[in-house]
């Protein structure tokens, strides 16, 4: 990985963490998506699992439970190979957060 993408990534990474970890999800999904539709690396579905568990806790935050599960089932499949850490990211806290469908 070139130093300007690990530099884009981290920046895209702590942004998300920050928005995520301060229960933003929503605007934690916009950050991260905007790195990752350009994004081609290997772990790539690390990033889409990130974005779908933002996309879950919005989700089960407006109360849409069936949209909460249906996309934490989706984000938990992207996520799992990855855990319990992958690019300085606890893997294994944001899929114990997610809701069970």
């Amino acid at each position: 990985m070139s130093s300007a993408l690990d530099s884009a990534r981290d920046a895209a990474l702590a942004a998300f963490l920050e928005a995520f970890d301060g229960g933003a999800f929503f605007e934690a999904h916009e950050l991260l998506e905007a790195f990752w539709v350009t994004y081609t690396g290997d772990d790539r579905d690390f990033y889409r699992g990130l974005i779908q568990a933002a996309v879950a806790l919005h989700h089960l935050g407006t109360g849409n439970t069936t949209g909460a599960g249906s996309v934490g089932a989706r984000a938990r499949t992207n996520l799992e190979p990855y855990a319990p850490r992958h690019a300085a990211v606890d893997v294994a806290s944001i899929l114990a957060r997610l809701p069970v469908s």
